[in-house]
């Protein structure tokens, strides 16, 4: 049987935990979700208003067994394995069992169940603080061929889902089950090429939303929309719109680039990690 795997980095480095020798990936366990309801109590009325819910950090664990040869090597690979977890900045989390996700994690704590001098158990406590997981790659990375990526929507046709467009008119496929809102730190980010010599609009006919860019583009430029703050040549122009932003829903979203006298072939690329809960 091919061993499982589980790695941790970030940025700044990658580290495959079970590199250590003897070191196995038994399981994980993904906790219940913490969630937050929003209500407010209404002198005079009954009940309450529900608003949307959100959900806090949950727990990941992973749980390991290791068998060595004597004492001396258990404790020296307890030991690596404690340095390699606990780091002063956050980082992901990726194991084999689920290969299309990552998690944003801070450890939480390491426990041992040592059943003899050279064999025991470990488990590994990890708090997911952002609340979900995402696919391990964002959708400039897509591809069918790649197992990096888990469809909450079900299986589609491989031709179907594109996320750089050249028309006006297309649409975008969220893979999870979860609204894409970069107002709740979701990332999403929007890249459109085109000239606009009347301003644009970005425009999302399943969840309504509308971007607006309101000044002249004369000559063809890219307005790029990072979360909910848009730039163009890496200077916020946000003052320049109607101060919206666009969301993704699960699913199929219609996506339409609309404005007078605006270039034929606008290019668009939509950025973003699928989520889980």
């Amino acid at each position: 049987m091919e061993n499982k795997k589980v790695k941790i980095f970030n940025d700044h480095f990658e580290e495959t935990l079970t590199d250590i020798p003897h070191l196995k990936f038994l399981e994980f366990e993904e906790e219940d979700l913490d969630r937050k309801s929003n209500q407010i109590e209404v002198n005079g009325s009954d009940g309450v208003l529900q608003g949307p819910m959100n959900f806090g950090p949950f727990n990941l664990i992973l749980r390991f067994s290791y068998k060595g040869t004597d004492y001396k090597e258990y404790r020296l690979a307890k030991e690596k394995l404690r340095q390699l977890i606990n780091r002063r900045d956050p980082y992901f989390v990726w194991h084999s069992d689920m290969p299309g996700k990552k998690y944003a994690v801070i450890p939480e704590g390491v426990s041992n169940e040592n059943l003899t001098s050279q064999f025991g158990l470990i488990e590994v406590t990890y708090s997911v603080y952002k609340g979900y997981a995402e696919s391990l790659k964002d959708t400039s990375e897509f591809s069918w061929t790649d197992e990096s990526w888990q469809f909450e929507q079900g299986v589609i046709g491989s031709d179907e889902v594109k996320y750089k467009h050249n028309i006006r008119y297309f649409k975008i496929f969220n893979g999870s089950k979860d609204t894409i809102n970069p107002l709740l730190r979701h990332k999403l980010n929007i890249n459109c090429t085109l000239t606009a010599p009347y301003g644009f609009e970005i425009v999302n006919l399943t969840t309504n939303d509308i971007f607006e860019y309101k000044k002249p583009l004369k000559k063809r430029n890219t307005v790029s929309i990072i979360g909910v703050h848009p730039y163009i040549n890496n200077k916020r122009v946000g003052k320049d719109t109607n101060y919206d932003f666009i969301t993704l829903a699960p699913g199929w979203n219609e996506i339409l680039i609309r404005g007078h006298n605006i270039s034929n072939s606008p290019k668009t690329e939509f950025i973003f990690n699928y989520i889980y809960r």
